[in-house]
């Protein structure tokens, strides 16, 4: 008998402890949830404008500096907003032939790794903003193979 008392009152200060730790649980979720309510969301922006169109490159396929048997292909597009469709076929032409220029210069080991590339893609976006007087926003590379 004095075991069945014994396990009850074990059971009785379980339950409460388990009561206790689950009230002041609720009331801490309810503080954190009632402060974020408080901040302000701030509306989700966009890095480009609505008037920004985006437009394919011919894709460049060249042979890099180095090696004698290494070949680059690249798919590129540019992000525009002021142009028109005449002024923009004629800019995407002189991108196209600046960026096959420029990766003729290079070697594999430039364009190894995250830095490599990095590195790649903002000489391309300085490039492009040259090339184009500025109306180039900027040149997005979608897919770069080397062999």
């Amino acid at each position: 008998m004095q075991w069945f008392g014994a396990l009850l009152l074990v059971t009785a200060l379980s339950v409460g402890a388990g009561a206790l730790a689950s009230l002041h649980l609720m009331s801490t979720f309810q503080r954190i949830s009632e402060s974020q309510k408080e901040v302000p969301e701030k509306p989700i922006s966009s890095a480009f404008n609505a008037n920004d169109r985006l437009r394919k490159i011919t894709p460049v396929v060249t042979n890099l500096a180095a090696p004698p048997n290494a070949w680059i292909r690249m798919e590129a597009s540019i992000v525009t907003d002021k142009l028109t469709e005449e002024e923009a076929s004629i800019v995407v032409a002189r991108i196209g032939e600046d960026v096959a220029a420029y990766l003729r210069t290079l070697t594999p080991a430039q364009i190894e790794g995250a830095r490599g590339l990095q590195y790649l893609r903002e000489d391309l976006n300085e490039r492009a903003l040259t090339r184009s007087s500025g109306k180039v926003r900027e040149l997005i590379i979608e897919t770069l193979v080397v062999q």
